[in-house]
């Protein structure tokens, strides 16, 4: 069972010149293959997420503005500001997760499995009996 300390920062590196950078995502750093890939763009404030999975493991990475994620395995909880294309956040299966977007905020998600409702857990009270039948 994977707890909030399993959730990761992933760092990527970074080359920057005066009037650009060039951020690189590459598979040393992503620790799975992303048969689904997706990005949520934030016209607005907005809250989303209010899930976890069963199996899928997340990485976000927050491609512009800010983004307060919070992770939660039923008993602890973990609060962390995304704001860098160079970082990103792993969560691993079975942490329920809610995004906090600023306004104009872009933020991509790699995943390792595709798309499959099953695999959601969208009720806070069913997750936490899911963690503890674990």
């Amino acid at each position: 069972m994977y707890m909030v300390s399993d959730i990761k920062n992933v760092s990527f590196p970074v080359f920057e010149n005066q009037d650009s950078f060039l951020v690189v995502y590459e598979d040393k750093r992503i620790t799975f293959s992303v048969p689904r890939l997706f990005i949520v763009k934030a016209n607005e404030i907005t809250v989303r997420g209010f899930h976890a999975h069963i199996a899928c493991s997340q990485l976000l990475i927050v491609l512009k503005g800010e983004c307060c994620v919070l992770c939660d395995d039923g008993k602890s909880k973990k609060k962390v500001i995304m704001n860098k294309p160079s970082e990103g956040l792993l969560i691993p299966p079975t942490i329920w997760s809610v995004q906090s977007y600023e306004s104009d905020t872009i933020l991509m998600v790699l995943t390792d499995m595709p798309y499959d409702e099953s695999d959601y857990l969208r009720d806070y009270n069913k997750f936490l009996n899911f963690r503890r039948g674990m």
